[in-house]
């Protein structure tokens, strides 16, 4: 009988994707890790035994190490989240404490919000104070309040979402006042400088609500939006576009290398993607889902500058391996994550399924580059809808229509805006006019969300478990098409 032979970079996917799943798992139980901790030591020990025994088969080894690493991932996240909860702190009272902000303040409406790491706990809060006095990055706070326990509510789970940033207490209404200034990381303060005179320098030159749009679509800030305006993104389904500025930021940056893939060579595309990224990051405030992005778009232009598809594989898992490592919660509680790593996959096995679409007439007659721009955003839409369903819990009837109209414009209207800061920082009279040009797809977007939304059941709001099946429904047709196509309609060779 022959022997079941599995290639040498297959062993380290088995392995990282073992870990992912032994957090991911370890997630859904709330287990103590040091009431755990002997019982996995000695799971661990009988499969190195059984290694050893078996250790001239090699499909026995690849077992054995996946099982280990399974067990690693299962009781990494056990230990993070029980030295999370393990934290002590006086709920319910009134107390006075001080602490530095360790985080950008986000603005929304007549609130904002920031993370404040208190020395005395040994502990990281919520707070959530008025609009104005307005906090910086950095600042010594003195706060007067009472430390609440957040709590779960709807079908959300708050709590472990909080969590992904070490958080397990929020203040409210607190009495607030300034202590001193310059305490936070200078490399930092200065990032966080740079993206208030971004978003400075966007809402000076757009008007409303097209400027909004324009830092919703870079930083995932809704700042600026009003109540209409996002009720038609949610009736259109184009929500996700302001929401979630990971997953756009991975898509521009693909968009951008598809742009130069038929211009320059793939070596000096790579080079421009780095630099590009830099830049983004600096300017936007190195925010975490923008470096998670950034991440993963160098991994994208590195994997298409070495050309191999199991190599852009692992390379994936191993950003995912390490990011998760760093941070357990992101696996199964951020959203951008999960739509970052998920376009990836959408890159990796359906755009050479999509671009066998432009091969046949009258769509052959198209650029190369726009075709790849195209395929490559669309790909990525394609398999984060389910997720995207899930959690925003809405089926638009348009979103279809809606997506295919706007998806391929935001990346060039991101690329657009981005593009202009830079040029008004360096030549102000020319940034206007190149601001001039960037309004006119950010119009686009407003003016489709507009006219579609006031169609009649335009969209459905899901309740419940009907949310999970059309995703689970979604995602096995996904499945089916994508088996069909590559086994039976077009070569092995497009996914090869």
């Amino acid at each position: 009988m022959k022997k079941l032979s599995i290639p040498s970079y297959r062993v380290f996917t088995f392995i990282m994707l073992s870990f992912l799943l032994g957090v991911f798992i370890s997630s859904f139980f709330n287990l103590d890790f040091f009431a755990i901790y002997s019982v996995a030591i000695a799971i661990v020990v009988i499969q190195v035994s059984i290694y050893y025994i078996f250790r001239r088969d090699f499909l026995i080894k690849v077992i054995i190490f996946s099982a280990i690493s399974f067990s690693t991932g299962f009781l990494f996240f056990s230990y993070q989240n029980t030295k999370l909860s393990s934290q002590i702190l006086p709920f319910g009272q009134d107390k006075e404490f001080s602490g530095v902000v360790s985080s950008y303040p986000e603005n929304e409406g007549n609130r904002q919000q920031f993370f404040l790491h208190v020395v005395d706990y040994k502990a990281k809060l919520l707070i959530e104070a008025g609009r104005y006095p307005e906090f910086a990055y950095g600042e010594k706070l003195k706060i007067k309040g009472k430390i609440e326990q957040p709590e779960n509510f709807f079908d959300f789970d708050y709590i472990n979402y909080l969590k992904r940033y070490s958080v397990i207490g929020i203040v409210k209404n607190a009495k607030i006042e300034i202590v001193s200034k310059n305490n936070g990381n200078r490399i930092l303060s200065c990032l966080y400088t740079f993206r208030r005179k971004f978003e400075s320098t966007i809402k000076k030159n757009l008007p409303e609500p097209e400027s909004s749009l324009a830092v919703g679509i870079l930083i995932g800030s809704k700042e600026g939006f009003t109540d209409e305006i996002m009720n038609q993104f949610n009736r259109t389904g184009i929500t996700h576009i302001v929401a979630l500025s990971g997953f756009n930021v991975t898509i521009i940056i693909v968009f951008l290398s598809a742009l130069l893939l038929g211009v320059i060579n793939r070596k000096t595309n790579f080079v421009i993607s780095i630099i590009f990224v830099i830049l983004f990051v600096a300017l936007t405030g190195a925010s975490a889902s923008v470096v998670r992005a950034a991440i993963i778009s160098l991994l994208l232009a590195f994997g298409a500058t070495i050309g191999r598809r199991a190599d852009k594989t692992n390379l994936i898992l191993l950003a995912a391996t390490v990011m998760v490592a760093i941070n357990s919660f992101v696996l199964r509680y951020d959203i951008g994550f999960q739509l970052s790593f998920l376009a990836y996959i959408g890159l990796v096995y359906f755009s050479n399924i999509l671009i066998k679409f432009f091969e046949r007439r009258p769509l052959k007659n198209i650029p190369k580059t726009i075709q790849l721009a195209v395929t490559e955003t669309l790909s990525a839409q394609i398999i984060v809808l389910p997720l995207l369903l899930t959690t925003f819990g809405r089926i638009s009837i348009i979103a279809p229509l809606t997506n295919v109209l706007i998806l391929p414009i935001i990346p060039l209207s991101m690329l657009f805006v981005f593009l202009s800061a830079i040029i008004f920082f360096l030549l102000p009279s020319i940034g206007h006019l190149a601001f001039l040009i960037s309004y006119l797809p950010l119009k686009y977007v407003l003016l489709i969300a507009k006219y579609f939304s006031a169609l009649p059941l335009s969209s459905i709001k899901l309740k419940g478990s009907w949310q999970i099946i059309l995703a689970v429904v979604y995602s096995l047709f996904i499945g089916a098409i994508y088996i069909y196509l590559t086994k039976f309609r077009w070569a092995k060779k497009s996914i090869a």
